[in-house]
Protein backbone atom coordinates (compact mmCIF):
# COMPACT_ATOMS: atom_id res chain seq x y z
CA UNK A 1 0.00 0.00 0.00
CA UNK A 2 1.25 3.72 -0.72
CA UNK A 3 1.20 6.43 1.99
CA UNK A 4 -1.21 8.94 1.13
CA UNK A 5 0.16 12.36 0.29
CA UNK A 6 0.30 15.59 2.05
CA UNK A 7 -2.51 17.10 -0.16
CA UNK A 8 -4.76 14.08 0.61
CA UNK A 9 -3.69 14.24 4.76
CA UNK A 10 -4.66 17.99 3.80
CA UNK A 11 -7.86 17.37 2.20
CA UNK A 12 -9.17 14.50 4.61
CA UNK A 13 -7.68 17.29 7.84
CA UNK A 14 -10.09 19.57 6.14
CA UNK A 15 -12.97 17.71 5.84
CA UNK A 16 -12.78 16.79 9.44
CA UNK A 17 -13.00 19.96 10.13
CA UNK A 18 -15.88 20.50 8.56
CA UNK A 19 -17.87 17.92 10.05
CA UNK A 20 -16.46 19.10 13.35
CA UNK A 21 -18.03 22.75 12.33
CA UNK A 22 -21.30 20.89 11.35
CA UNK A 23 -21.70 19.77 14.87
CA UNK A 24 -19.91 22.53 17.04
CA UNK A 25 -20.76 25.94 15.11
CA UNK A 26 -24.92 26.27 15.98
CA UNK A 27 -24.37 25.10 19.38
CA UNK A 28 -21.69 28.06 19.73
CA UNK A 29 -23.78 30.34 18.05
CA UNK A 30 -26.86 29.37 20.36
CA UNK A 31 -24.90 29.92 23.70
CA UNK A 32 -24.15 33.47 22.33
CA UNK A 33 -27.29 34.15 21.53
CA UNK A 34 -28.56 32.65 24.74
CA UNK A 35 -25.80 34.97 27.10
CA UNK A 36 -26.07 38.19 24.69
CA UNK A 37 -29.16 38.12 23.22
CA UNK A 38 -31.81 37.43 26.31
CA UNK A 39 -34.43 39.11 24.24
CA UNK A 40 -34.41 36.63 21.65
CA UNK A 41 -35.57 34.41 24.71
CA UNK A 42 -39.05 32.68 24.30
CA UNK A 43 -41.56 34.04 26.77
CA UNK A 44 -44.27 32.13 26.23
CA UNK A 45 -45.71 29.21 28.15
CA UNK A 46 -48.28 26.27 27.62
CA UNK A 47 -49.33 26.06 31.62
CA UNK A 48 -52.66 27.84 32.37
CA UNK A 49 -52.11 28.43 35.98
CA UNK A 50 -49.66 31.35 37.39
CA UNK A 51 -45.68 29.76 38.30
CA UNK A 52 -45.27 31.09 41.86
CA UNK A 53 -41.34 31.97 42.01
CA UNK A 54 -39.87 31.11 44.45
CA UNK A 55 -42.37 28.31 45.83
CA UNK A 56 -43.29 27.68 48.78
CA UNK A 57 -42.24 24.92 50.75
CA UNK A 58 -45.41 23.26 52.07
CA UNK A 59 -43.49 22.56 55.42
CA UNK A 60 -44.28 26.71 56.01
CA UNK A 61 -47.99 25.88 55.68
CA UNK A 62 -48.12 22.81 57.49
CA UNK A 63 -46.45 20.18 58.68
CA UNK A 64 -49.07 17.57 58.09
CA UNK A 65 -48.52 18.76 54.20
CA UNK A 66 -45.31 16.68 54.13
CA UNK A 67 -47.46 13.16 54.78
CA UNK A 68 -50.13 13.44 51.82
CA UNK A 69 -47.37 12.65 49.24
CA UNK A 70 -48.01 12.66 45.46
CA UNK A 71 -49.82 15.81 43.57
CA UNK A 72 -52.09 17.56 45.63
CA UNK A 73 -54.88 20.48 44.90
CA UNK A 74 -54.48 22.75 47.86
CA UNK A 75 -57.06 24.72 48.78
CA UNK A 76 -56.90 27.60 51.35
CA UNK A 77 -60.35 28.24 53.00
CA UNK A 78 -60.25 31.38 55.51
CA UNK A 79 -62.90 30.81 57.85
CA UNK A 80 -66.18 30.98 55.71
CA UNK A 81 -66.56 28.74 52.83
CA UNK A 82 -68.84 31.35 50.29
CA UNK A 83 -69.99 29.85 47.04
CA UNK A 84 -67.11 30.76 44.89
CA UNK A 85 -65.63 28.45 47.62
CA UNK A 86 -68.03 25.60 46.95
CA UNK A 87 -67.68 25.79 43.09
CA UNK A 88 -63.39 25.56 43.23
CA UNK A 89 -64.21 22.63 45.55
CA UNK A 90 -66.57 20.63 42.90
CA UNK A 91 -64.38 22.09 39.66
CA UNK A 92 -61.33 20.28 41.68
CA UNK A 93 -63.26 16.84 42.45
CA UNK A 94 -64.10 17.20 38.66
CA UNK A 95 -60.46 17.74 37.53
CA UNK A 96 -59.33 14.68 39.78
CA UNK A 97 -62.23 12.68 38.37
CA UNK A 98 -61.20 13.61 34.99
CA UNK A 99 -57.49 12.56 35.10
CA UNK A 100 -59.08 8.77 34.56
CA UNK A 101 -56.28 6.17 35.61
CA UNK A 102 -53.90 8.96 36.76
CA UNK A 103 -56.29 10.33 39.32
CA UNK A 104 -54.99 8.03 42.13
CA UNK A 105 -51.83 9.88 41.67
CA UNK A 106 -53.22 13.25 42.74
CA UNK A 107 -55.41 14.16 46.13
CA UNK A 108 -57.41 16.89 47.28
CA UNK A 109 -56.65 18.70 50.53
CA UNK A 110 -58.31 21.97 52.39
CA UNK A 111 -56.07 24.08 54.44
CA UNK A 112 -58.15 25.60 57.07
CA UNK A 113 -56.75 28.15 59.68
CA UNK A 114 -58.74 26.95 62.91
CA UNK A 115 -61.84 24.24 63.18
CA UNK A 116 -63.25 23.79 60.33
CA UNK A 117 -67.26 25.02 61.15
CA UNK A 118 -70.11 22.78 61.29
CA UNK A 119 -71.53 23.47 57.63
CA UNK A 120 -68.26 23.26 56.02
CA UNK A 121 -68.23 19.98 57.99
CA UNK A 122 -71.50 18.64 56.61
CA UNK A 123 -70.81 20.01 52.84
CA UNK A 124 -67.24 18.57 52.80
CA UNK A 125 -68.90 14.84 54.37
CA UNK A 126 -71.72 15.15 51.69
CA UNK A 127 -70.25 16.06 49.16
CA UNK A 128 -66.25 15.83 48.82
CA UNK A 129 -65.65 12.75 51.09
CA UNK A 130 -62.38 11.96 49.38
CA UNK A 131 -60.58 15.23 50.83
CA UNK A 132 -58.16 15.92 53.74
CA UNK A 133 -58.55 19.13 55.81
CA UNK A 134 -55.36 19.97 57.46
CA UNK A 135 -55.14 22.70 59.65
CA UNK A 136 -52.63 25.19 58.24
CA UNK A 137 -50.81 28.88 58.55
CA UNK A 138 -52.44 31.05 55.71
CA UNK A 139 -50.13 33.87 56.01
CA UNK A 140 -47.63 31.49 53.38
CA UNK A 141 -50.23 31.32 51.02
CA UNK A 142 -51.55 34.44 51.32
CA UNK A 143 -48.86 36.07 50.73
CA UNK A 144 -48.84 34.96 47.03
CA UNK A 145 -51.74 36.81 45.71
CA UNK A 146 -54.76 38.03 47.37
CA UNK A 147 -57.04 36.90 44.64
CA UNK A 148 -59.79 34.42 46.24
CA UNK A 149 -60.70 31.41 45.51
CA UNK A 150 -57.38 30.04 44.69
CA UNK A 151 -56.38 26.51 43.99
CA UNK A 152 -52.99 25.85 44.06
CA UNK A 153 -50.65 22.54 43.01
CA UNK A 154 -48.12 21.21 45.30
CA UNK A 155 -45.61 18.73 43.64
CA UNK A 156 -44.77 15.38 45.10
CA UNK A 157 -41.65 17.09 46.93
CA UNK A 158 -43.81 19.56 48.65
CA UNK A 159 -43.25 23.02 46.62
CA UNK A 160 -46.27 24.65 46.25
CA UNK A 161 -45.43 25.63 42.86
CA UNK A 162 -48.54 26.93 41.18
CA UNK A 163 -51.95 28.44 41.43
CA UNK A 164 -55.15 28.60 39.50
CA UNK A 165 -57.93 31.33 39.97
CA UNK A 166 -61.86 29.78 39.57
CA UNK A 167 -61.74 30.98 36.12
CA UNK A 168 -58.67 28.66 35.27
CA UNK A 169 -59.55 25.67 37.19
CA UNK A 170 -61.74 23.31 35.22
CA UNK A 171 -60.70 22.25 31.86
CA UNK A 172 -57.74 24.55 31.98
CA UNK A 173 -56.35 22.95 34.91
CA UNK A 174 -56.73 19.44 33.80
CA UNK A 175 -55.30 20.51 31.00
CA UNK A 176 -52.01 21.14 33.14
CA UNK A 177 -52.01 17.90 34.86
CA UNK A 178 -52.71 15.78 32.27
CA UNK A 179 -49.23 17.40 30.86
CA UNK A 180 -47.75 17.27 34.04
CA UNK A 181 -48.56 13.69 35.09
CA UNK A 182 -47.49 12.22 31.66
CA UNK A 183 -43.99 13.77 31.91
CA UNK A 184 -43.35 13.41 35.64
CA UNK A 185 -41.52 10.42 36.81
CA UNK A 186 -42.03 11.64 40.24
CA UNK A 187 -45.76 10.96 42.32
Amino acid sequence: MTEPTSTQLNTSRGKLLILIGIAFVPIFVAFLAFQYFPDWRPTGTTNQGELIMPPVSAEAVSQELIGVGGWVLLQPVNGDCDEYCKQMLYLSRQVVTGLGKDSSRVSRVLTVPVDVREDLQRHLRDEHGDIKVVPAEMLPLNRVSRETPLLFLMDPNGNIMMYYSLEKAGKPMLKDLKHLLRHSNIG
